[in-house]
């Protein structure tokens, strides 16, 4: 029984050996309960890797001991027990971006937003790669150290490969073995679920968070993987959540513009859904994306909405509606790309730059993908590799203000009649989009907010100047103090306009001062 010194948020494995025969996957071949001195309890499936080796992993959320018992209906794995001690978690190594699996998964904060499991905030600046995992070395580390580079944290890809245009390369490595009928589920293949593993570690090793892309509405009959009954869909589910739970930078999406697989009524993927939740002993965030026909994201099984819609983040106002409707965060998956192909392909990195602050001041999040034609003749978002256009350095300097926001995320003040779209927390910080051509001054004003605090006369701001596209960030030189307080705006009359590089793309981040009393 192979055991290491354990971590709180980190995965702890737990070997055993089982029957000559193997168990078939698409039955549970044992489960084990962990407990910890303070009665919080988890439940968790285990897994075949292979021969005659048997795993579970799990990721202890408290330090301190637990202890563990298994139940099987084969004698091998049966009544298996034992304790553990979970050491704190091991701080990150300092890095321009901080984000590391030691701070636990991730999951909703303060309803629109996010947060790891030890509270420090996470705001995601996310990328697509959707065939990643199938290409052969270097370019899976080249994907990975890219994204790094640029400081983009969150990366979507699919488990499953894709066909269709602009896939040139078709892995030899598949998930389960090939039969006359079909695909196996019972027999996964242990080498692609192994390095599975390994690329999800990878990537919460550089502080990328996996968004997994479960099932696949891209295999236009190459290979079939799309034709898995529901009940294989379960079978393949559990295997697959009781290899990569215990990671926490995992993120659940039941698939990819989920709309396509037309075959599949809506009830099914719900289904699914209630399933993925109840087997996740540790609660990873759980969505599907949408082509055309928009899931309806208020089920409870939902953690956050992810969608697919450009338009929505062409002007502000636009996306934030989507916050009314489903009261969960909202992360605008697919918005375009920057690149050279088609129409969803083909923005300039400028336009690109300004959706994602766009998305920003509407109290959202978005993902970033680029859909240049590589040597290859594919694209970035297919096969990865390098990143080649201008938005990705300005989407990780996004990152960084966010990261540098002292308030949970940004929130609209006064979405009801407010021209500026600011978003913020009433009277501690704020953040105005004035979009990509400036005035050449901004006369301070804020608006009143419906929930929190009210501004008062005498508080007094002070307002950074962002360029979004030349990345710097300048503090004005003055105070901003408010002289004058009505019921839907403030102002601060005593004080000259902020001045503005004309023309340029600008935010303006607007913190208020402490009192010195």
């Amino acid at each position: 029984m192979a055991q290491r010194e354990a971590h709180v948020h980190e995965p702890y494995e737990i070997e055993l050996t089982g029957p000559q025969s193997p168990i078939r996957a698409d039955q549970v071949p044992f489960q084990a309960e962990f407990t910890h001195t303070s009665g919080r309890a988890m439940t968790l499936l285990g897994f075949w890797d292979g021969e005659r080796r048997y795993l579970v992993r799990i990721a202890p959320p408290l330090a301190g001991t637990w202890t563990w018992r298994t139940s099987s209906d084969a004698a091998e794995l049966d009544g298996h027990s034992g304790e553990f001690t979970a050491e704190p978690a091991e701080p990150a190594e300092s890095a321009e971006f901080t984000d590391s699996p030691a701070h636990g998964v991730v999951r909703v904060n303060a309803r629109f937003h996010f947060a790891h499991e030890d509270g420090t905030p996470f705001r995601p600046v996310g990328a697509t790669v959707y065939n990643w995992i199938h290409q052969d070395e270097p370019l899976r580390t080249q994907t990975m150290a890219s994204l790094s580079e640029a400081g983009l944290n969150k990366l979507r890809f699919m488990v499953f490969p894709q066909a269709g245009g602009y896939v040139e390369h078709f892995p030899e490595l598949m998930p389960f073995e090939r039969t006359d009928d079909g695909w196996d589920v019972g027999r996964p293949k242990v080498e692609f679920f192994r390095r599975l593993d390994s690329l999800v570690a990878d990537l919460g090793n550089r502080g990328i968070e996996a968004d997994v892309l479960i099932f696949d509405a891209y295999d236009r009959g190459v290979f079939g993987l799309n034709e898995l009954t529901e009940e294989q869909d379960a079978a393949y589910l559990r295997y697959l959540v009781a290899r990569l739970g215990a990671y926490p930078n995992v993120w659940w999406s039941l698939c990819n513009e989920f709309d396509q697989m037309t075959d599949r009524p809506t009830e099914r993927w719900t289904r699914a859904g209630e399933l993925l939740a109840k087997i996740d002993a540790h609660d990873h965030l759980r969505s599907i994306h949408n082509w055309v026909e928009l899931y309806d994201y208020n089920q409870r099984w939902v953690t956050h909405a992810s969608i697919q819609n450009g338009y929505a983040t062409e002007a502000l106002g636009r996306a934030s509606l989507y916050r009314d409707v489903y009261r969960k965060p909202i992360v605008l998956d697919e918005i375009k790309y920057e690149g050279d192909t088609e129409r969803w392909g083909r923005l300039s990195a400028p336009e690109l730059v300004d959706r994602f602050w766009i998305t920003t001041a509407s109290g959202c999040y978005a993902s970033h993908g680029e859909s240049f034609v590589t040597e290859s003749g594919s694209l970035h978002i297919v096969e990865g590799g390098r990143l080649r256009g201008e938005s990705p350095a300005r989407l990780g300097f996004l990152r960084q203000v966010l990261d540098g926001l002292q308030i949970p995320g940004l929130d609209p003040i006064d979405k009801w009649d407010d021209p500026a779209s600011v978003v913020g927390k009433a009277r501690e910080q704020y953040l105005i989009y004035l979009g990509r051509d400036a005035p050449a001054e901004w006369t301070f004003r804020l608006p009143q907010g419906h929930d929190g605090d009210r501004l008062k006369v005498g508080d007094a701001f002070e307002v950074q100047i962002i360029d979004t596209w030349n990345m710097t960030i300048t503090t004005a030189p003055d105070e901003y103090v408010l002289t004058e307080v009505q019921r839907n705006d403030a102002y601060a009359h005593n004080n000259a306009p902020v001045a503005l590089p004309e023309g340029e793309a600008i935010a303006l981040l607007i913190t208020r001062v402490p009192s010195a009393s």
